[in-house]
């Protein structure tokens, strides 16, 4: 009884501290609470009311996100809609990570928020590079389908999303609707994305945008330098790869830093984490951009605005289908 009052009211106190979003004092937070219920294992009730315990503490540890609409879990995790607090937002949660978010505000139903904002490297790249009617979009990683929202008449979209369950819920209009609301058609291939795009060889695109790295586990073979010749090959000439490489515990600039130095591309990234409290109550979210092409005058567009500057770069060796290392790209801070 003791055990579950006093994790019940860490969780309530880290909840209303800076602390809530590092990683090191949650998993303190959780972790040692189960390790003591671990301990419990042999007695019965103690282990039942250590899990109970836990599991409140876990609801009381998601609450501020808001009420849940719709939860569904497959092979890939958890995907849960959620109502925010203030009632003006819907939210797709996968796991821990925000991966969408519309406004139930029909005046605004058509912006993108979160990492997809207008004032943001996704919006500015999206708005310099895809503006024109015949601009062909290649999307990997779906979520909310929030991107659509930059869509134009005439032009032509595709997305590539693993999970079933993700593009169900992004197609359901009492959800979101960003798809629905799109200028132009959405075609979804559903399945691995790098399968996908090797399998449409006629396919090119003047910008292809990578957002499949901002979970907890990220697909790594998307993050390769056959992958990255892979994306080359799909990119038409004077095209832009944009890469969403926000994550929070790991430090993915100098991994993309390094394959396109490898590569010898060009690449800029614009770090838009400090945003301001207006913004952040308007829907939008911090978020870090990486961009390549294959000549500095194809990132012209970009390279006049300071906030976009070089990429970090390290000694590390580039990943590649046999080698990569989570452990040397993970945030130690």
């Amino acid at each position: 009884m003791l055990f579950g009052v006093v994790t019940i009211a860490l969780v309530l106190l880290v909840e209303r501290t800076s602390y809530r979003t590092n990683p090191l004092v949650t998993g303190l937070l959780f972790g040692v609470p189960a390790l003591i219920c671990f301990l419990f294992s042999r007695h019965r009730l103690r282990f039942a009311l250590g899990v109970g315990a836990l599991l409140i503490a876990g609801s009381f540890f998601q609450r501020e996100k808001g009420s849940v609409l719709y939860a569904e879990r497959d092979f890939f995790g958890v995907n849960r809609v959620m109502l925010d607090p203030t009632g003006e937002y819907h939210l797709l949660i996968h796991g821990v990570t925000l991966h969408g978010r519309q406004s139930l505000d029909p005046a605004r139903r058509r912006e993108a928020l979160t990492y997809y904002h207008w004032s943001g490297p996704a919006g500015q790249v999206l708005q310099s590079y895809a503006h024109a009617p015949t601009s062909r979009v290649a999307v990997v990683g779906l979520g909310a389908g929030s991107l659509a929202a930059y869509a134009q008449a005439g032009q032509a979209w595709i997305y590539y999303e693993i999970d079933p369950a993700v593009e169900r819920i992004a197609r359901n209009e009492a959800f979101f609707t960003f798809l629905h609301d799109a200028a132009a058609p959405m075609r979804i291939v559903s399945g691995d994305a790098r399968l996908s795009l090797a399998a449409e060889s006629e396919e090119s695109f003047d910008v292809m945008v990578m957002d499949a790295f901002s979970s907890d586990a990220i697909p790594v073979h998307l993050v390769t330098r056959e992958a990255l010749a892979l994306y080359l090959r799909r990119l038409a000439p004077g095209g832009v790869l944009a890469f969403h490489i926000s994550n929070l515990h790991l430090d993915l600039e100098p991994v993309f830093g390094n394959l396109a130095r490898d590569a010898g591309l060009a690449a800029l990234v614009r770090d838009d984490t400090d945003v301001s409290p207006l913004d952040y109550h308007n829907g939008k979210s911090p978020s870090v951009w990486l961009v390549m092409a294959r000549a500095p005058a194809d990132l012209a567009l970009l390279s006049r605005d300071p906030r976009w500057v070089v990429p970090r770069t390290n000694a590390q060796p580039v990943w590649t289908d046999d080698y990569s290392s989570l452990l040397r790209a993970f945030r130690w801070r």
